[in-house]
């Protein structure tokens, strides 16, 4: 397990890429050649699309990364498929996206990462490896020793 961090990114360190029709705000990773933030530990890229109603924005992935999208505001089509506001979707494999505004503007989260392909645990705020693992977060948690290494930000 590494130690916990926490990376604060500034409105005017991200980047804004202009499309016809929208705007990509490049919060991590990579675009058409421009650099966002770059994870300390997996490859991870992280948009947030605005895009003008009937508008669509085709992204080129890795197809061995997981997806995600979530439709803030707006409703979304995927492939075609339409994905409502307030809707998260995992895509699965393919080496593009294509997301296309409804009838109205829209604004969705893409994140795109490499699969760790481990077990997940979650309870909450907490996600651990296995079982026991979240079991004794939790007992740190209520005995007020989770967390006691200062945080780097």
């Amino acid at each position: 397990m590494v130690p916990p961090a926490y990376k604060s990114i500034k409105n005017s360190e991200i980047e804004e890429i202009e499309f016809e029709n929208g705007k990509l705000r490049l919060l991590a990773g990579a675009y058409e050649g421009k650099q966002g933030y770059k994870s300390k530990y997996l490859p991870l890229d992280y948009y947030d699309i605005h895009l003008d109603a009937n508008a669509s924005i085709d992204i080129n992935t890795d197809s061995d990364r997981s997806i995600l999208v979530f439709t803030l505001s707006g409703d979304a089509y995927v492939g075609g498929e339409l994905i409502k506001e307030k809707t998260a979707a995992k895509l699965t494999s393919g080496d593009h996206v294509v997301i296309k505004a409804g009838d109205e503007s829209a604004q969705i989260l893409f994140v795109s990462s490499t699969r760790l392909d481990e077990q997940i645990y979650w309870g909450g705020p907490i996600v651990m490896n296995t079982k026991a693992e979240l079991n004794k977060a939790f007992e740190d948690l209520d005995r007020g020793t989770f967390l006691q290494k200062n945080i780097a930000y």
